[in-house]
């Protein structure tokens, strides 16, 4: 009887593997995200690593390269706000401290999978944000209206030479 329980519980590890050891972390610096009940990243400190390269705790994404460089952000507190459909994947409701011509935009929190890029595990400390950094109405009045990068370069693209080329090129076709 004791024979025929140990091999039907040694089938269905044999079968079911993950099934016993999913509530076991995989090493000691790994945690689920959704045991995470907070975050706070500083800029200019980088992510603790495992698998890859460590990141940037807060990186802003844009929307352009000269807003991002107007203000750094020191500091940024994300909480966790529950999920969705997946217990891990997780809501994120990130605040800083920011001067009255900026506020956030788009929050991304990033962790690094503890075994791969898939595992609902993660490394601990290896969590970064990549933010939006946007103007308010009070810092458009400031900084003027900046529009994105992209759009800004391509009236610049010809550079003088290539607009007085251009010019006399049409002046020449009328």
């Amino acid at each position: 009887m004791y024979t025929l329980l140990l091999i039907q519980l040694l089938i269905s590890l044999l079968v079911f593997p993950h099934a016993a050891l999913s509530d076991r972390p995989p090493g000691k610096d790994a945690i689920l995200l959704s045991r995470v009940r907070s975050l706070t990243l500083r800029g200019n400190r980088l992510t603790t690593s495992r698998r890859v390269s460590p990141i940037p705790q807060l990186k802003c994404t844009g929307p352009s390269k000269r807003i991002c460089n107007m203000y750094e952000i020191d500091t940024m507190r994300c909480t966790n706000e529950g999920y969705d459909y997946d217990e891990e994947d997780v809501q994120w409701t990130c605040t800083a401290s920011l001067p009255r011509e900026f506020k956030l935009g788009a929050t991304d929190v990033i962790c690094e999978g503890y075994r791969n890029a898939d595992d609902k595990w993660i490394l601990k400390g290896s969590c970064g944000v990549e933010y939006r950094l946007l103007l308010t109405e009070a810092g458009e009045e400031k900084f003027g209206h900046l529009r994105n990068e992209r759009s800004s370069s391509s009236n610049d693209e010809l550079g003088p030479v290539g607009k007085v080329i251009f010019f006399g090129f049409m002046i020449a076709v009328f």
